[in-house]
């Protein structure tokens, strides 16, 4: 079972970026960031959400290398309707094509070459969203990039019948 606090997101944003700070520089990638202030503390396993956040990052470098002008998009926001933190990390690489979308967070798919990854990274990442009872979700357009959307609930301590129940004011 994960180590759970409650951690500030963004602030792991930033450190993660400052360890990869050398990687991306050689990859000659710019990184964006567009975090929201004021996040709520998000109750999660700190180590595993950063490995999310290297593979997520780390591909997206990938994917937009080579590029004129390769970009890394860093975005996190609020959905209240969801109480939920959604994280989304996108690239202007070449995108997934449509066949290898279904794929990709299964394991030992890779579409990277010989001995440049086993394709475990996003089965991983998968594994982990999913053990914090969040998403993610996967947008690509041939020739303009990839979107990576993970959703991540505030507090998945209260199962939402009940939390539901709640507010519609009867008693359990």
């Amino acid at each position: 079972k994960p180590f759970r606090a409650k951690i500030d997101f963004n602030s792991m944003i930033r450190s993660t970026l400052n360890l990869l700070d050398h990687k991306l520089k050689l990859s000659g990638v710019i990184i964006e960031l567009d975090l929201q202030n004021d996040l709520p503390l998000v109750h999660c396993d700190g180590s595993q959400m950063q490995q999310v956040v290297i593979n997520l990052i780390m591909n997206g470098a990938e994917a937009a290398q080579g590029k004129t002008e390769g970009e890394v998009s860093v975005k996190t926001h609020i959905d209240p309707a969801r109480g939920a933190l959604l994280f989304a990390v996108s690239d202007n690489g070449d995108g997934i094509p449509e066949e290898n979308l279904s794929k990709i967070f299964s394991p030992f798919f890779t579409t990277k070459g010989e001995g440049k990854g086993v394709g475990l990274g996003l089965a991983v990442v998968f594994g982990i969203i999913e053990a914090h009872k969040g998403d993610i979700d996967v947008k690509s357009e041939p020739d303009h990039g990839t979107t990576f959307i993970v959703t991540l609930p505030f507090d998945e301590t209260i199962p939402k019948e009940h939390a539901k129940q709640k507010k519609s004011g009867t008693t359990v």
